[in-house]
């Protein structure tokens, strides 16, 4: 397999978000603890980029195994296209499963069960979104599952990691974890939403009952910009409730330039022209978000010490 098929079947620029994610962990831990284990946070960084990959070689693999459509066996899955045996996509798969598995084990040994039951708990979710008897992209619950589970389970198990031995991590940790997280949610809810869209029909042919094929494009469309009108109103909210620093403020003033990257894709929804655009504006938002936190614990640090 060369670097260029490893790269589409792995969808490595996916990961730099497991490092973004990193970050929001860090500096949420530094706002709320002044702490932040970070041998603890990059070996759960290593973990969860291998983990990364594995799952999306195995969407990949397992996509292309489920088609019933000739048309997207060759001309759309990446597996078809270049015309890779199944045989070699599948002992790379697994074998990409023990980075994580060897730095996994040595991280719940050190830490508890806690990472352990997030570990599964991804790894489940990661896992069952393509494979089984009804996979999670066959179903209308397939969208928020991983917009969940990306922007959510990721930042808890990296937040429990920095500060494991401390005794600080609990269930109020646990819910300010997720509120902080909640506008990557529903940001992320919409790169879902519009990878849906563009694949609707894709999708009926192969018998997905996916939440666009069930609500219908037009609908599908509507969540999509409530879901962006959340993510901006949740900023304010959560500054005004001291979860975020409140110089996320600032993030509202991305909104402009948001609605000017999707909505070129409200008017068309193509998988390779306006679908990046979304892509973009999510990780324009996200990035942003992050930093800012980042830069509201640096100045918080500051603080304390002048």
């Amino acid at each position: 397999m060369d670097r260029k098929l490893f790269s589409e079947l792995s969808e490595i620029k996916t990961t730099t978000l497991d490092l973004a994610w990193l970050l929001l962990a860090i500096g949420f831990t530094f706002l709320n603890y002044e702490t932040f284990n970070i041998f603890y946070g990059i070996l759960g960084f290593i973990t969860v980029f291998f983990i990364h990959l594995f799952i999306n070689f195995h969407n990949n693999y397992m996509d292309y195994r489920h088609s019933t459509d000739e048309e997207y066996r060759e001309k759309i899955s990446t597996i078809g296209i270049n015309r890779e045996s199944l045989a070699i996509v599948k002992r790379w798969m697994y074998g990409l499963a023990i980075f994580p598995l060897i730095i996994g084990a040595f991280l719940v040994y050190k830490t508890g069960w806690i990472t352990l039951a997030i570990g599964v708990a991804g790894v489940l979710i990661g896992l069952l979104y393509s494979a089984g008897p009804k996979p999670l992209n066959s179903t209308m619950f397939g969208e928020a599952v991983v917009a969940i589970a990306i922007s959510q389970l990721i930042p808890i198990a990296y937040s429990y990691l920095g500060l494991a031995g401390t005794a600080k991590f609990d269930s109020s940790t646990a819910i300010s974890v997720i509120l902080v997280s909640l506008p990557n949610t529903f940001a992320f809810f919409c790169a879902e939403l519009s990878n849906g869209a563009c694949d609707l029909e894709a999708d009926r042919k192969n018998g997905r009952n996916t939440l666009v094929s069930k609500v219908g494009k037009a609908n599908a469309l509507s969540l999509f910009k409530a879901s962006w009108a959340l993510a901006f109103l949740l900023i304010p909210i959560l500054a005004l409730l001291k979860v975020a620093p409140y110089i996320t403020l600032l993030s509202v003033l991305l909104y402009p330039n948001i609605w000017d990257d999707i909505r070129p894709f409200l008017k068309d929804q193509v998988k390779t022209k306006t679908y990046p655009l979304v892509i973009k504006a999510v990780s324009k938002f996200s990035v942003t978000y992050i930093l800012l936190i980042a830069v509201g614990a640096i100045i918080k640090l500051v603080m304390s010490v002048i």
